[in-house]
């Protein structure tokens, strides 16, 4: 049976994964794109990045930093750099408080983790709780990049998860998953072929 101690790190690592998913490939005016809205994904990323590394520094500094004091890429904290460097930057950014959380975890035993810690609303938590947290938030915005990617890139969802076509139809959309074969496409393509028909009210074609 695994320790608390090692699910927490599982906790962290799962959520830091789905960001690194989500930002494998990005290039920089996707990163610059909000679909629309007012949160770009470089934007995001700097915002998931900047309060991980407060929630770590509140629960393990001596003298814990706000967000004013973390350390901001270039100095920057409310206004970014348009290139591919800063994108890179930002990037390292998020992993390396990734990097900080993991090594203050390490050092730990089960019963440290219930141990109150100070967070950077004036409260205190169990470690364990504030761990929770944080692996929170990086998922929570890890869904905004995958949303805004989605709607960017002309995505809906992968074969055989349709689930609303009668009232979006993603013909033309979706995605092709790892395990699929082209075969399998082909067949499953002619299926779709057959159910859009017949959602559109046109029967079989």
């Amino acid at each position: 049976m695994r320790t608390r101690g090692e699910l927490a790190l599982s906790l962290l690592h799962h959520s830091q994964q789905m960001v690194a998913d989500n930002l494998r490939g990005v290039t920089l005016d996707e990163a610059l794109q909000t679909a629309g809205g007012y949160r770009s994904i470089l934007g995001i990323l700097k915002h998931t990045a900047g309060w991980s590394h407060v929630y770590h520094s509140y629960a393990f500094e001596a003298a814990p930093r706000h967000w004013r004091t973390i350390g901001w890429p270039r100095g920057l904290i409310d206004t970014i750099e348009t290139s591919r460097d800063y994108l890179d930057e930002m990037v390292a950014w998020f992993e390396g408080s990734c990097t900080l959380w993991q090594a203050s975890l390490n050092e730990l035993s089960d019963e440290a983790l219930d141990e109150p810690h100070p967070c950077h609303w004036g409260a205190t938590a169990p470690l364990f709780d504030i761990v929770i947290m944080a692996a929170n938030h990086w998922t929570y915005h890890a869904g905004e990049l995958n949303e805004i990617l989605a709607v960017l890139r002309g995505e809906a969802w992968e074969y055989t998860e349709e689930v609303e076509e009668n009232h979006i139809s993603t013909a033309g959309h979706r995605t092709r998953p790892a395990w699929m074969t082209r075969e399998q496409v082909e067949r499953y393509e002619a299926h779709l072929a057959r159910r859009d028909a017949e959602l559109q009210g046109g029967g079989a074609p």
